[in-house]
């Protein structure tokens, strides 16, 4: 997954939540719109000119291509400017609103089912007994994205989530993900799930193979380079502020270093210090495999408490194109910044990683360069309580390379509304839509003997915004949040450290499975 580096207004707070679907791409069809259910009659339609229509009744016109309805026009200033009664005994049939697919900016409809999904739409659905922690603990339900299992040696296990970032249509993109622990066969398969109270679009979903020998392993650099790389080895000594931290991070075995946040502010900073013994002069890299805590989860609820019933609002105001401010919140927290010790026994910048998602354990390389023999010391410089680290190696890199890319020869449906899965992920113009409790398989025909293997996703997805959050909308911190996000950061920093300890195990048992 890339960078959590992305120009957007107050709404890039509506990622990983529990209870409202915003979506909407160019259609030229109404073929979406027609699967919702005849019963939901409410629709909330958002126009490109900033009005907005209530309706208490709509249809199609299937053959113009048109939305029609009753209720109620606001202007931008959402005031009333006119109503029509689906029938009026004064004056007989009254005509509906009508207005072209193509006008409309954002739908809100009371439809929790094939809504608009991978089209236009935004769900405002009421959950309810989705899992006891997410209840008792909202802003701990599990979200973030499609969720992609593979077989390793021993079990069925999540290897990536996808586009974490693409919480809006107009934040599209691809995301591409190390399938670390995948066991390599040539029939190869993925495992495609929805648990979260999300709408999941996805465009595609790739596999880039590249070849290599079994010894081998192949990295990806944060500016999107590929390259082979021999010779893993492992930190001689691992040193933190609690202490030593070699055993946490020496395998990629789910033992994970991480630290508690600081009760006084979410600002502060840790250092993790590493000795490496380098035999023999070379081109080196060190890669890291890491994850988020759930610091960045819980903000990102949070902001999206305190927007409340405006959510809608600042969802078109976004896909209309009317509010864009970068956020600095999460560019304040930041990655992992890697450094090394030179010759002159100064820290020298190397780069960093940064990756969004509490999910999968995500690898990334961050070049060293051309190291003498002898000790080599390597800083890790991030914000305290924001990463889990589960592996850290020292690797000899070999020569940059390029990748085959495979794409699935089959989808088979394993509980899902979508019928023709495969010829959905097969085109570019459509999308795979998948619905909370959602399983499909992922077929594809390895051409090596040997590979390393990754997933190259594309789409966004949909939020469905919680109940309970909407009681707590609080324009001011909202503001604060946004435009004095250091100041922020101080302020909540014990409210979180509160629900801290518990937030890791009430996500995960929050998932929605069939």
């Amino acid at each position: 997954m890339k960078l959590f580096l992305f120009w957007v207004s107050m709404v890039c707070f509506l990622i990983s939540s529990c209870k409202t679907a915003p979506v909407r791409r160019e259609i030229n069809s109404t073929d979406q719109i027609q699967y919702l259910n005849p019963e939901n009659k409410f629709m909330k339609v958002h126009m490109m000119d900033g009005s907005v229509f209530i309706l208490n009744f709509w249809f199609l016109d299937d053959g113009k291509n048109n939305l029609s309805g009753y209720g109620e026009l606001l202007n931008i200033q959402r005031r009333v400017v006119e109503r029509r009664i689906r029938t009026d005994n004064r004056n007989g049939i009254v005509d509906p609103f009508t207005f072209p697919l193509d006008d409309i900016a954002l739908v809100e409809t009371n439809d929790p089912g094939n809504s608009l999904g991978g089209g236009l739409g935004f769900t405002t659905a009421l959950i309810g007994g989705v899992a006891v922690l997410c209840i008792l603990s909202p802003k701990t339900c599990f979200g973030s994205c499609p969720t992609f299992y593979a077989e390793t040696n021993d079990t069925l296990r999540i290897l990536a989530e996808g586009f974490s970032t693409s919480i809006l249509p107009s934040l599209e993109k691809n995301d591409i993900d190390m399938l670390f622990e995948a066991k390599y066969k040539k029939d190869f398969q993925l495992t495609l799930t929805n648990e979260a109270l999300e709408t999941h679009s996805i465009r595609y979903a790739n596999i880039l193979c590249f070849e290599k020998e079994e010894y081998q392993k192949v990295f990806a650099t944060p500016k999107g380079n590929f390259y082979l790389t021999e010779n893993a080895r492992i930190p001689k000594t691992c040193n933190s502020p609690k202490g030593g931290c070699l055993e946490e991070v020496k395998l990629m075995d789910h033992k994970e270093y991480f630290s508690e946040s600081d009760q006084d502010n979410l600002l502060s900073k840790e250092e993790l210090i590493l000795d490496f013994e380098i035999e023999k002069a070379g081109n080196f890299g060190l890669v890291l495999g890491k994850r988020q805590t759930m610091m960045t989860t819980y903000l990102l609820y949070q902001g999206l408490a305190y927007m409340g019933k405006s959510v809608s609002y600042f969802l078109a105001q976004h896909e209309l194109g009317n509010m864009e401010k970068k956020l600095g919140i999460f560019e304040m927290l930041g990655g992992v910044e890697i450094y090394f010790q030179n010759p002159n026994l100064e820290w020298q910048y190397a780069g960093e990683v940064n990756e969004t998602g509490p999910i999968a354990t995500d690898f990334n390389m961050v070049e060293i360069g051309n190291v003498p023999h002898g000790n080599l010391k390597i800083k890790l410089l991030m914000n305290r309580g924001l990463w889990r680290i589960d592996y850290l190696s020292l690797v000899d890199i070999y020569s940059e390379v390029k990748p085959t890319v495979v794409s699935p020869y089959a989808v088979e449906n394993i509980h899902g509304k979508e019928k023709e899965p495969f010829s959905k992920l097969m085109d570019p113009e459509e999308f795979l839509v998948t619905y909370p409790g959602e399983k499909f398989l992922i077929n594809y025909q390895l051409p090596f003997e040997h590979a390393e293997l990754f997933l190259d996703s594309k789409g966004f997805y949909l939020e469905w915004i919680r109940e309970d959050w909407i009681k707590e909308q609080n324009f001011r911190k909202l503001n604060q949040m946004v435009n004095n996000p250091s100041t922020y950061l101080k302020k909540v920093a014990k409210e979180y450290k509160r629900i801290e300890p518990v937030m890791e195990e009430a996500f995960w048992n929050s998932r929605y499975v069939y």
